[in-house]
């Protein structure tokens, strides 16, 4: 009877209360994915505006004379963060969550829009792959598409 009881004890401090072991944390490097436009900055942002959108992100900092834009913190999508393991990549990092990042920068007549994603994970050298940042480009090049594309055998011309 005697040993039961110390066992219940030990059994109910063990599992009573639990405290976090490890805290996510930020990872700071930021990959970023650029490409160049010929707009001026107030298109360039309702372009970023609207790219975002339709991706699915919601805006969590808009500011324009700083030339930047943020998303608002989103869980990791099977493609688009990865960890490398053996000299392999490993996607699908589960429990992990990104923010995008757009500065707009106006460069010699062009604008360049430059997208990065942030993430706070537990796992260690977590990356973006690049998948997610160049949507949001694609969709900010479709946006900032004014004349009819010409297509060719070698590709598209705008």
């Amino acid at each position: 009877m005697k040993i039961k009881f110390l066992f219940l004890i030990l059994c109910l401090t063990l599992v009573g209360c639990s405290k976090p072991m490890i805290n996510a944390s930020v990872a700071e490097d930021i990959g970023f994915v650029s490409k160049s436009f010929a707009t001026d900055t107030t298109q360039a942002f309702a372009a970023v505006r609207y790219a975002l959108k339709i991706s699915g992100y919601s805006i969590a900092s808009d500011s324009q004379p700083e030339g930047l834009i943020t998303s608002t913190w989103v869980p990791t999508k099977s493609d688009s963060h990865a960890v490398m393991v053996f000299d392999r990549r490993q996607m699908g990092v589960n429990g992990a969550y990104y923010q995008l990042e757009v500065h707009i920068v106006p460069d010699a007549g062009k604008v360049r829009i430059d997208v990065g994603a942030k993430a706070k994970s537990v796992v260690a050298n977590l990356k973006s792959t690049g998948i997610e940042e160049r949507k949001v480009l694609s969709e900010v090049g479709n946006y900032l598409r004014t004349s009819e594309p010409e297509l060719s055998n070698i590709g598209l011309e705008e």
